[in-house]
């Protein structure tokens, strides 16, 4: 039998990158995947729900190309088509983590894994139907040796009590992300990340949606006016905005909810109901029973990725302390190289103080650092994207950025606007690295580019800004 010296429960992206980091580092490694190759982010997350957001985009651009000079008189959306697309980008992704497995030679055991004791990993043997799309398990065990065992089970969908797990109605972000036929009406329970990242997708592609959120605003995580500006927006593109309203029931193909502004009752009825309260980690019982402290949020891990049971370590959506993908990755790499280091006195620790974070409606949206609840020694800028030229050239000048600079240095950025995702790590590396804004303010940036506003912002905060005036 081939002791490992690690075997990696999950191939997500926690888990593939550890596996990954620790072959490079000279180990031996095993990875066992229940479900397929990639985890929830490539085939339920990430990857399906951006590339649905893309064919979104063109949709949203087609539409309004006569303001670029290009007239399109007729047009449809062809759902069927983008799902196909969508389904094979799973596909394409799956295979190039698959590939990036074996070259780095590490044993891929596809089934459900439960810890057997110290060093020991059993594997219920699992295959793959030729559709590539679902999995069923044969019945076949064996156990696999090791020194070190990593969780990166991953997350699930969060459901509420009152809906029925049965409702056809009802879907989670995992089905919602699988459909094949665009649903005339769409209502949307939670308007946090995902339900705004849905609400994008169909409200773009032909469906009526409405996001129903318990809090007075959507992105309650984000800056007020962050929230108010993608109010703005979605309400412009007739998305319904149901904000201050507590869900009392689903089903029958209604939805029945509080309005808490005035005690109404209202009902409405859709053809789908996608559930986005959250996610919760994926422990199965022959994980969460194995001795290791576990909570409500998940497996409880220290600083080095270390659970409390020795040689079990935890990453990813499991511990609880994220469900990004980005994070999920780091977690990984800095599991694998503790693992694999000659003493503890190498370790490395995971950071979680700079976290940059995405959400990927139309506009983006994205934020970076702690925004600080006493403002007396802080500076506050906020630049509209109106004064980029390369914004303005192109028709993107919904959204701004703010940032938040204490002692000449950033501490907190957030941005709304047309890719500030491909753009923003520029402020989350100065957050990081505590730079002097004036050092960056003074880095020639190329013109015209969307990048620019970054140094526009900073030689505002410093009454030096000489592309525009506010």
């Amino acid at each position: 039998m081939t002791k490992y010296d690690a075997i990696i429960i999950g191939g997500g992206p926690s888990g593939h990158s550890a596996a990954v980091r620790a072959t490079q580092l000279g180990g031996k490694v095993a990875l066992v995947e229940r479900d397929f190759i990639g985890g929830i982010c490539t085939n339920w997350g990430c990857t399906p729900s951006k590339a649905m957001i893309e064919s979104a985009k063109i949709a949203k651009t087609v539409a309004e190309s006569g303001i670029y000079g290009v007239d399109v008189n007729d047009f449809q959306i062809n759902f069927q088509k983008v799902a196909e697309r969508r389904n094979q980008v799973v596909l394409n992704t799956r295979a190039h983590i698959t590939d990036l497995l074996k070259h780095h030679k590490i044993d891929i055991y596809q089934g459900e894994a439960t810890i057997a004791g110290e060093g020991k990993v059993r594997v219920q043997g699992g295959k793959l139907d030729p559709d590539g799309m679902t999995m069923h398990y044969d019945g076949e065990e064996q156990i696999l040796e090791t020194k070190n065992i990593v969780v990166a089970t991953g997350s699930e969908p969060l459901m509420p009590p009152f809906v029925k797990k049965d409702d056809p109605m009802v879907v989670s972000s995992n089905r919602l992300i699988g459909i094949n036929e665009l649903p005339e009406t769409l209502t949307i329970i939670g308007g946090g990340v995902i339900g705004m990242e849905f609400a994008t997708i169909f409200s773009n592609l032909g469906s009526k949606v409405t996001v129903i959120e318990f809090l007075p605003r959507v992105l309650a995580s984000m800056d007020e006016d962050i929230s108010t500006e993608i109010t703005r927006i979605m309400e412009e593109k007739g998305v319904e905005l149901l904000t201050n309203h507590k869900v009392l029931s689903v089903g029958d193909g209604k939805v029945v909810m509080e309005n808490m502004n005035n005690n109404e009752t209202i009902e409405r009825t859709c053809s789908r109901v996608l559930v986005a309260i959250g996610r919760k980690a994926v422990l199965q019982e022959g994980i969460s029973n194995a001795g290791m402290e576990v909570t409500k949020r998940g497996i409880t891990v220290d600083d080095y990725q270390r659970t409390t049971l020795p040689g079990v370590w935890a990453i990813g959506d499991a511990t609880g302390r994220s469900i990004l993908a980005h994070v999920g990755i780091q977690q990984g790499i800095i599991c694998a190289e503790n693992m694999m280091a000659a003493s503890e006195k190498d370790y490395r620790k995971m950071d979680y103080d700079v976290v940059p974070a995405v959400i990927y409606s139309i506009p983006e949206i994205v934020g970076v650092g702690s925004v600080p609840q006493d403002l007396s020694d802080v500076k506050v800028v906020k630049v509209p994207f109106s004064t980029n030229l390369r914004a303005g050239i192109e028709y993107y000048t919904d959204g701004f950025i703010k940032l938040w600079i204490r002692d000449e240095k950033l501490i907190a950025a957030q941005a709304i606007g047309h890719q500030v995702s491909e753009i923003f790590q520029e402020a989350a590396n100065m957050v990081a690295l505590g730079t002097n804004i004036k050092d960056v303010a003074e880095i020639i940036h190329a013109h015209p580019t969307y990048a620019e506003i970054i140094r526009s912002a900073l030689e505002f905060s410093m009454d030096k800004a000489v592309d525009f005036y506010i």
